[in-house]
């Protein structure tokens, strides 16, 4: 039956001011899917000598093979697990009369970041790299760090990060080239005490 105009407005009207959608509201509308956990909870570290590939991309360069100082970056990844389980991914926007496109986004693993705090991070060159800093010297501050809230000088930009731990990889850039062939230890110290290292191979940089 047909409702008469006036009534078909109150019932519009009444949906609208209490928030409830037209659409089911027990539906995934995003079609997100399902997620392992907002946060993530550090296992390891890896590093890993890279070469830029043209302006989008980089591959992974093997033992004692030769790369430029402005293709190369050494990346830095932690190994994780997600924590914080999300069953169901519904991100249900009030009713709106704009497409329900604009009101969907899905989270990813590990989106809201590590609730593990950073105490310090510290890259040694296993090589004689200058005359200033030799085999087992700390070189923190030859490389640039990239981190989620930009690039900064690794001596001190690390520090951005301390508060949470946001992402769950790194990408350093030497600032001058080694005299000799270039390897390095990575020490990833957490404020609860875990100690992770791990050890590049090693590449020449020209």
């Amino acid at each position: 039956m047909k409702l008469p105009t006036t009534r078909r407005h109150w019932v519009l009207t009444l949906l609208l001011s209490t928030g409830i959608s037209i659409q089911g509201c027990d539906r995934d509308e995003c079609g997100c899917g399902r997620i392992e956990g907002n946060y993530f909870d550090i296992k390891g570290i890896s590093a890993d000598n890279f070469k830029k590939r043209g302006t989008c991309c980089s591959d992974r360069v093997s033992s004692g093979q030769e790369v430029k100082l402005e293709d190369y970056s050494l990346i830095v990844r932690y190994s994780v697990s997600y924590f914080s389980r999300q069953t169901h991914q519904n991100h249900q926007a009030p009713f709106s009369l704009i497409s329900q496109a604009y009101a969907c986004t899905c989270r990813t693993n590990g989106g809201l970041g590590s609730k593990e705090k950073l105490k310090s991070f510290t890259v040694v060159t296993l090589n004689n790299f200058d005359a200033q800093h030799q085999a087992n010297d700390t070189i923190n501050d030859l490389l640039t760090i990239s981190t989620a809230s930009g690039a900064f000088d690794l001596s001190t930009g690390i520090k951005t990060d301390t508060t949470s731990i946001k992402q769950t990889d790194y990408s350093l850039l030497l600032k001058k080239k080694p005299v000799a062939d270039f390897a390095a230890r990575i020490s990833v110290e957490l404020q609860n005490g875990e100690v992770y290292t791990s050890t590049t191979e090693s590449v020449r940089i020209r």
